[in-house]
C-alpha cells in the first residue's frame, strides 16, 4: 500500500493513532486524523518528523525525551511498551501549550528478517480514559488502587487497598498519608511518591513498611489531580524469594542440574543397582546431571542433598524388600519457582525372579496440580461471590420494600373514600397493579440464582390474553411514549383464556415490548399481534429496530448476555430481561424464540403458549374494596413512621383498634397496658428489635398471636422469625386483603377458642338480647 493511500485509510479511524518509521526522527508514515488536527501542520504530516509535528513545551522540559525513550525501547526489546506521561500540545484558540497527560501503546511492527520496521503509536487522554474506566473494575482489582492529591491526602482507595492496609472501609478518604502511616514520610515510599508528584515521571519499586510488617510492590503515576498508586503485598513472594536465594547459594550446582532438565524434557528415566549405585540415565538425564556417564555413582554423587538421597535410599531399598513398585510425589522450588513432580520406582527381575536392579521414571506435574488448585480456588471464589450477590439483593429488597410499603397502604386508604366505578378508581386500581408489579420485581432480586436454575414459582390460574396484553403495555408505556414510537395491536376478536401467572405472562410480554421500543430509533413502529392455532396462543412482537445478525440471536436468551446490538445502540441493562422471558415462558409449557433479516432491518419476537384447557372462569384485577370488619385491638410498631402511619390507618378503615408504637421497647411498655390481641412487628428496629420482642414476649408466657412484618424475605428470615416466637411471617409490602383475611382468621380462631373453653350456663340463664 502506498504511503498516501495508508494514510487515507489511517485518517479515517478514530482515536489518536500513527505509524511511525523505525528510524531517528520517526517520520510519520500514516496519522489519524484527529491525531492530525492536534498537530502543528495539520495538512502535511506524511514524512515529517513525529516531534516537528509535536513540539517539546518549554514548561515540560523532558517529555520529548520519555517519548523517544519509549520509541527506542521497543526497537531495543521488540515487544509493546505501555506508559503515562505527560505532553503538552498547543492550544489554536490561544496559541499557548496547554498541559496534557496521556496514556500511551507502541507497538512494533516486524520486518521480515524480525526487526521493527515500523511503531505503531497510539494516544489516549489519561483523563477520558480515567472516566472511561469503570470504579466498579477497580473496586474489583485485586490490586489495591489509591490516589493523592497534591497535599499528600487520600482520594480514591479501593477495597483491596484497605484489606491490604488494614484500613476500616472509608476510614482513609481526606487522611494524610504520612499522619495516617507514620514512618513513611522518611521512607522509599516517600520518595518515589515525591519523585512522581514533582517529576510527573512514573515509578516502581519493591520497599518493607515495619509499621505493618510487610513487603509492598508499588507503581506510582502521575495524574492531574496528583498520583495514583497501585500496590500489591508481596511479603510472602519476597520471603519465598529470599529462602530461594539461600537455598540457590547452598546448592547452585543442583540447581544448575534441574534447570537443565526442566529446558529439555519433563520426562527422565533411569536405572539403580541393588547396591544404590546409578547403571543407566537417558540423555536428558545425563546433560542434567552434567556427567557423560552415571555407572557407580550414588545419589550424593549426583548432586542430591543428603535428605533427598537418603529418601531415596530408603525408597530403593523398601523396593527391593517388598518386590513391589514404589510411587511418589516431591516439591523441589528451583528457579522457575515451586515445582512438583511425579516418580516411580520398580524392580526389575531377572530370569530367575531375582530382583537386579530398580528403574525409575520421573514426571513434572506442576502444572497438572496448578490447574487442580486454579478449578478449586475458582469455584470458591464463585461461591463467595454468589453468597456476596445474595447478600446484596437481600438488602437491596429490603431498601427496596420499605417504601414500597406506606405506597401500598395508603392507596387502600385512599380507596376507601373513593366511590367504585369512577375514574380515580381506576387510576387507584392501575397504580395498586403497578406496585404488585414492582413488589414482584423486587422479588425477583431475591430469586436470580434460582431464576437461572429455572425454579421460580408461578401463580398459575385462568386469565385472558387481554388482561395481559393491557397490563404489559401498561407497564411498557413510558419506554413506547418516550421513543415516540407508535403501537398496533392485532388481537382476536374472541376472548382468549391461557393458563398461567398473571403477572409472570404480562411480565414476559412486558419485556419483548420495553425491548422493542429500546431498540427502535425514535419515532419507530411496534407491532403486537396474537393469534390461535394449534392448541396454543401465538403472540408475535415485531419492531422496526436495529435488528441483529443470525448468530447473535441465541445468546440473547443466555443470562446478562446484552449482545452486539446492544454496543451498537448505546443502551443500558443488565441483559436479565429476554433471558427471564424465555425462562418463564418454559415454565409455562410455552416457548420464546426471535429472528431478523440482520441489522437494521428490525426483530420479531414469537412467544408461544399452551390455551387454557378447563372450564374455569378466568379471574381478573380486582377493584372491589375489602369489606372484612375487624373487631380486633391490633399492637402496631415499627419505627418507620410511614409505613407504621399508614399501615395503622389502613387497619382502622377495617374496623380494627390499632394502637402504634414506634420502636420495640415502647412495644414491650405498652404491651400489658394495651392487652392487644395481635401484634404486628418490624424486625429490623434499633437497638430492640422484633425477634427481641417476641422473645421477650414469649418468656413472659404471653400466647398473642405475633405477625413479622417486614423487608427480609429470604427462607432463612422466616425461620428466625418462627425461632424467635412470632407465628407469622409476612414481607412488605404486604397486600391488605391478605392482611386483613390473616387478621380475621385470627379473631375467628380467638373467639371459638373462647367459646370452646367457656364453661356452660343453665338454660334458665340464657338471655337473648334483642335490637331496640
Amino acid at each position: 500500500m502506498a504511503p498516501h493511500d495508508l494514510l487515507r485509510a489511517f485518517d479515517a479511524l478514530p482515536g489518536h493513532l500513527a505509524v511511525l518509521r523505525a528510524v531517528p526522527g520517526f517520520p510519520v508514515v500514516a496519522m489519524s486524523r484527529t491525531l492530525q488536527a492536534m498537530s502543528a501542520a495539520p495538512a502535511h504530516v506524511l514524512g515529517r518528523p513525529l516531534f516537528e509535528l509535536f513540539p517539546e513545551a518549554p514548561q515540560a522540559p523532558g517529555s520529548a525525551a520519555i517519548l523517544q525513550a519509549a520509541f527506542e525501547h521497543v526497537i531495543r526489546t521488540r515487544r509493546p511498551e505501555r506508559h503515562e506521561q505527560r505532553f503538552d500540545l498547543v492550544d489554536p484558540a490561544s496559541g499557548r501549550f496547554e498541559e496534557r497527560y496521556w496514556s500511551m501503546v507502541n507497538t512494533p511492527i516486524l520486518d521480515d528478517a524480525g526487526a521493527v520496521e515500523y511503531i505503531l503509536h497510539q494516544a489516549e487522554d489519561a483523563a477520558t480514559e480515567r472516566r472511561h474506566g469503570s470504579m466498579a473494575i477497580l473496586d474489583a482489582m485485586t490490586e489495591g488502587v489509591f490516589t493523592l492529591d497534591r497535599q499528600w491526602r487520600f482520594g480514591y482507595v479501593n477495597p483491596e487497598a484497605h484489606r491490604i492496609l488494614r484500613a476500616e472501609p472509608g476510614s482513609l478518604a481526606g487522611a494524610v498519608i504520612w499522619e495516617r502511616f507514620p514512618g513513611s514520610g522518611n521512607s522509599a515510599f516517600s520518595e518515589h511518591y515525591r519523585q512522581t508528584m514533582h517529576g510527573r515521571v512514573a515509578t516502581r519499586f519493591t520497599a518493607f513498611y515495619p509499621g505493618l510488617e510487610g513487603w509492598y510492590e508499588v507503581t506510582v503515576y502521575p495524574a492531574p489531580e496528583g498520583i495514583s498508586v497501585y500496590f500489591r503485598d508481596v511479603t510472602a513472594r519476597v520471603l519465598a524469594e529470599q529462602d530461594r536465594e539461600r537455598l540457590a547459594a547452598e546448592s547452585k550446582h543442583q540447581r544448575r542440574i534441574y534447570e537443565t532438565a526442566l529446558d529439555n524434557t519433563p520426562d527422565f528415566v533411569y536405572v539403580f543397582g541393588t547396591d544404590h549405585r546409578a547403571i543407566y540415565a537417558n540423555q536428558a538425564l545425563l546433560r542434567v546431571w552434567g556427567v557423560d556417564d552415571v555407572r557407580g555413582k550414588t545419589w550424593l554423587d549426583l548432586g542430591y542433598e543428603p535428605w533427598h538421597a537418603d529418601m531415596h535410599d530408603r525408597e530403593l531399598a523398601e523396593v527391593i524388600a517388598t518386590r513391589a513398585p514404589i510411587r511418589g510425589e516431591i516439591p523441589f522450588t528451583g528457579t522457575n519457582g515451586r515445582r512438583i513432580y511425579d516418580y516411580i520406582f520398580a524392580p526389575v527381575f531377572d530370569a530367575a525372579g531375582a530382583i537386579v536392579a530398580v528403574a525409575g521414571t520421573t514426571r513434572d506435574i506442576t502444572e497438572r496440580q496448578a490447574a487442580e488448585r486454579i478449578i478449586r480456588e475458582h469455584a470458591q471464589r464463585l461461591a463467595e461471590a454468589d453468597r456476596a450477590k445474595d447478600d446484596f439483593l437481600a438488602t437491596l429488597s429490603h431498601e427496596l420494600r420499605n417504601p414500597l410499603a406506606p405506597i401500598r397502604y395508603g392507596l387502600e386508604i385512599l380507596r376507601a373514600s373513593t366511590e367504585s366505578g369512577g375514574q380515580q378508581a381506576r387510576i387507584h386500581s392501575m397504580m395498586e397493579r403497578q406496585v404488585d408489579h414492582l413488589v414482584r420485581l423486587v422479588d425477583d432480586l431475591m430469586e436470580v440464582s434460582r431464576i437461572t436454575r429455572g425454579k421460580v414459582s408461578l401463580q398459575v390460574e385462568p386469565v385472558t390474553l387481554a388482561d395481559v396484553v393491557d397490563s404489559a403495555i401498561e407497564a411498557s408505556r413510558p419506554a413506547i411514549e418516550a421513543g415516540q414510537h407508535g403501537l398496533t395491536l392485532d388481537l382476536p376478536a374472541t376472548p382468549v383464556v391461557v393458563h398461567g401467572d398473571r403477572v409472570r405472562l404480562a411480565q414476559i410480554l412486558g419485556n419483548l415490548l420495553n425491548n422493542a421500543a429500546r431498540y427502535s430509533a425514535p419515532g419507530g413502529h411496534v407491532v403486537l399481534r396474537a393469534r390461535v392455532a394449534d392448541g396454543a396462543v401465538i403472540l408475535s412482537v415485531e419492531d422496526s429496530g436495529v435488528g441483529m445478525e443470525a448468530e447473535e440471536i441465541p445468546r440473547l436468551f443466555e443470562m446478562f448476555s446484552r449482545g452486539e446490538r446492544t454496543r451498537a445502540s448505546h443502551q443500558g441493562g443488565l441483559g436479565i430481561g429476554l433471558a427471564l422471558a424465555r425462562r418463564l415462558a418454559v415454565l409455562h409449557g410455552g416457548s420464546l424464540d426471535a429472528v431478523s433479516d440482520g441489522p437494521g432491518k428490525g426483530s420479531t419476537f414469537t412467544l408461544r403458549l399452551p390455551l387454557h384447557g378447563t372450564d374455569a372462569a378466568p379471574s381478573s384485577w380486582s377493584d372491589d374494596i375489602d369489606t372484612t370488619r375487624l373487631l380486633l385491638r391490633v399492637l402496631v410498631a415499627d419505627d418507620e413512621a410511614d409505613v407504621g402511619g399508614s399501615l395503622a390507618e389502613a387497619l382502622r378503615l377495617s374496623g380494627a383498634e390499632v394502637h402504634l408504637v414506634e420502636n420495640g421497647g415502647d412495644a414491650l411498655r405498652e404491651f400489658d397496658r394495651i392487652e392487644p390481641d395481635v401484634a404486628i412487628l418490624d424486625i429490623g428496629m434499633p437497638h430492640v428489635t422484633g425477634y427481641d420482642v417476641a422473645r421477650t414476649l414469649r418468656e413472659r408466657g404471653v400466647r398473642t398471636p405475633l405477625i413479622a412484618l417486614t423487608g427480609w424475605g429470604q427462607a432463612e428470615d422466616r425461620e428466625r422469625a418462627f425461632a424467635a416466637g412470632f407465628d407469622h411471617h409476612l414481607v412488605k409490602p404486604v397486600a391488605m386483603p391478605m392482611l386483613v383475611d390473616l387478621l380475621a382468621s385470627i379473631e375467628h380462631a380467638t373467639r371459638a377458642t373462647a367459646v370452646a373453653q367457656a364453661p356452660p350456663e343453665p338454660a334458665a340463664t340464657l338471655v337473648h338480647d334483642t335490637p331496640g
